[in-house]
């Protein structure tokens, strides 16, 4: 095969990347769209595939249009910017229906509904902000090169012009942080988290000059290290937390916590999740990976009790604290890393369940251990990997517990990121 050769895109795929062949092998893509006909160069031949990028569009797809952003194809952040929306979001329920067929293992998977994005940008209330050499901004893809950028049109209003303002802070300081780790609430309430490297030169700026910097409505700033795992925190300026109102529900969000990042789905996933609690009369409600309890409270209102495990002392703090102001005695928290919450699991037993595990998924002992539970009728899996969702639904298979429907919610417009929640039922 030649190094430069012409290929058409036959479609997407997990990853983001355009699919392609020549001769029979799989040629990987990106910023392609299906019926892109273009001259490619490959740049690493694998066992079974290539990838390549694109040298010239021959041929436009249909699907095309021209990206919102100056640094869309450089910046890492975005996938998807020359596709429009409509067409990004029926590209990710393709994408779920074949990693469930494929790897999950299910014929003719029951996608039942598909919830797009109200605003396909500033819907992120959230960024990680990457700094190196004076540049300010986010990683090439696949690189850990900084795109220095001005202002990013995924994130919401009051912060997506902040880039220029976060170099400005830069003179303010005696040593370069690795990153800036922002926040801003529904109420434009601004957390900011410095991380430094684990040696660095002490400072202090005194909130109202930095909110000055800003110009944003900074409500506190904390000054961290970088850790093996999680920055550590040195000091906390001003106030550590706010707070997100969702329909009835109050949430505080501390700022080494996490909630939802797109600020106009978390609703939408938050009753999707729940509405199984309203459907049947539930005794007992457990919640793995619960975090702030974004889904144990308000799922918590409707069965008899419900409990909550997470493994983030930060998070539980702030779970503990939305059950009070959300008047729910019914709903207990614990801090614990997964294996040791599965022991809680077992002994609760409780008959419906809620997994909203990291990216990487569950592995076999949870499952297996998971589909011991005698009371259990119903498992509801949120999952921002399609690829590992199908695998552990594979799993789920095995031990008795099949997926009746699915619903794809789009928390990530511009992005090949597919967001699902799973319904799980017990069949023996």
């Amino acid at each position: 095969m030649e190094k430069s050769f012409k290929l058409k895109i036959e479609k997407l795929v997990y990853g983001g990347r355009g699919l392609g062949r020549i001769n029979g092998r799989a040629v990987f893509v990106p910023f392609t769209a299906p019926e892109d006909v273009v001259l490619v160069e490959e740049r690493s031949r694998k066992s079974g595939y290539s990838e390549a990028e694109v040298v010239k569009i021959l041929k436009r797809s249909p699907y095309r249009v021209k990206p919102k952003c100056p640094y869309f194809g450089k910046c890492g952040g975005c996938d998807w910017q020359h596709i429009p929306y409509e067409k990004q979001v029926e590209f990710k329920r393709d994408i779920l229906e074949e990693n469930l067929q494929k790897i999950g293992k299910i014929k003719k998977p029951n996608i039942d509904e598909v919830i797009p994005s109200p605003s396909s940008w500033n819907y992120r209330n959230r960024a990680q902000i990457k700094v190196k050499k004076g540049k300010v901004g986010f990683f090439e893809k696949n690189s850990h090169q900084v795109v220095d950028i001005d202002s990013c049109p995924l994130l919401k209003e009051d912060i997506s012009g902040i880039f220029p303002r976060l170099k400005k802070l830069l003179r303010e300081i005696p040593t370069e942080p690795l990153e800036f780790h922002v926040y801003s609430s529904g109420k434009d309430e601004v957390l900011l988290k410095i991380i430094f490297p684990k040696r660095f030169k002490r400072f202090e700026i005194p909130l109202s000059k930095l909110k000055g910097i800003l110009g944003v409505n900074l409500v506190g700033y904390g000054i961290y290290r970088q850790g093996d795992v999680f920055p550590e925190r040195i000091r906390f300026f001003g106030r550590d937390f706010t707070y997100e109102t969702v329909g009835r529900f109050k949430f505080r969000i501390s700022a080494d916590s996490f909630f939802q990042v797109n600020r106009f789905q978390v609703k939408n996933l938050i009753d999707k999740v729940s509405q199984v609690a309203k459907e049947y009369q539930y005794m007992l409600a457990g919640d793995l990976y619960c975090g702030v309890g974004t889904f144990t409270i308000p799922v918590g209102s409707y069965v008899h009790r419900a409990f909550g495990i997470e493994s983030n002392f930060s998070a539980v703090s702030d779970a503990l604290y939305n059950k009070d102001i959300n008047g729910l005695r019914n709903v207990t928290f614990f801090c614990r890393e997964t294996e040791e919450g599965l022991e809680i699991v077992k002994e609760y037993n409780p008959d419906l369940l809620i997994i909203d595990p990291p990216r990487s998924g569950l592995n076999e002992r949870i499952i297996r251990e998971i589909s011991k539970l005698t009371r259990l009728k119903k498992i509801v899996y949120v999952s921002c990997n399609p690829s590992t969702l199908a695998r552990d639904i594979a799993t789920f298979y095995r031990h008795g517990i099949s997926m009746e429907r699915a619903k794809l919610i789009d928390m990530f417009p511009q992005t090949y990121h597919v967001e699902t929640i799973a319904y799980l039922r017990k069949v023996r």
